[in-house]
């Protein structure tokens, strides 16, 4: 495929009523790397606050799957298919490896806070806020994985081992949005959903665009390790068309989520990343 002009000043539908000219993408594909070698990264690891109370990394919804679709379809310049969509709200196990980040009118939630500091209920965990619209608010962000079995060939005993990974499929954020954690948040609230649905997994994997080089930084200072080849011809719409797969294990922080409320993160900061984004 030929590849088209940058997006410029575009628009994620009523919602999205920022213009960018340059759009901050972190992405994979859907196909599946085989399993390698874990190694120690020698980068620090990046770490930022918690989320402000008018950021919202949310399930996604009916309500919010169209502008979940049109957020990646816009910012990601991989085409994924209908189902890569609706199964999010058909298959539990790809509703519970999907996000979106809203983020709120700061009234609102400042509202909020104060309805919640006067309940005599205790306060949901931000990842179950009742927000299932847009109302007041935009999304920014987005987040698709998979859960994929690693190949393990049975032990001397015959006695069969199963292991999983998570695969980043899409991960997106819009470039006014950078600076707050969002995409971090994201990624670590999936990671947290994939420990619950499986104790097994063992890894993290993406595919990243090879001239992307603030992107693989990104995922460096967050305890990634960059793995050799680089893959060609993985990206048919860019060039160079190559991309690397970064890669870690889960962390003991990473189960010490599993029992804090989601969204309580306390890795990292925001993703930079320059580059065009092509549609």
């Amino acid at each position: 495929m030929e590849i088209s002009s940058p997006l410029r000043h575009s628009r994620i539908a009523s919602h999205m009523l920022h213009e960018t000219s340059t759009k901050i993408m972190l992405l994979g594909d859907n196909q599946q790397a085989t399993a390698s070698q874990q190694t120690a990264s020698t980068h620090s690891l990046t770490r930022s606050p918690p989320l402000p109370s008018h950021i919202a990394i949310t399930p996604v919804t009916a309500a919010i799957l169209p502008t979940f679709r049109r957020a990646i379809s816009v910012i990601l310049p991989i085409r994924y298919p209908n189902s890569f969509y609706t199964s999010i709200l058909s298959d539990a196990a790809s509703s519970s490896l999907s996000r979106a980040a809203i983020w709120y009118d700061r009234s609102r939630a400042l509202k909020r806070k104060q309805e919640d500091a006067h309940s005599s209920s205790s306060q949901p965990a931000k990842d179950q806020l009742p927000y299932d619209s847009l109302e007041n608010g935009e999304l920014v962000g987005a987040i698709r994985c998979r859960l994929e079995p690693v190949p393990i060939p049975p032990s001397p005993d015959g006695s069969s081992i199963t292991e999983h990974q998570l695969y980043i499929q899409a991960l997106a954020l819009l470039s006014p949005y950078r600076g707050h954690g969002i995409a971090a948040h994201l990624l670590e609230t999936v990671i947290t959903e994939a420990l619950r649905m499986h104790t097994d997994v063992s890894g993290v994997y993406a595919h990243v665009w090879e001239a992307n080089e603030e992107g693989l930084d990104w995922y460096k200072r967050r305890g990634f390790v960059v793995e050799e080849p680089v893959i060609q011809g993985y990206y048919r719409r860019l060039k160079p068309d190559g991309a690397r797969i970064v890669r870690r294990g889960i962390r003991v922080r990473d189960w010490l989520r599993v029992k804090e409320e989601p969204g309580a993160a306390q890795d990292d900061d925001e993703l930079k990343m320059s580059g065009e984004v092509f549609a």
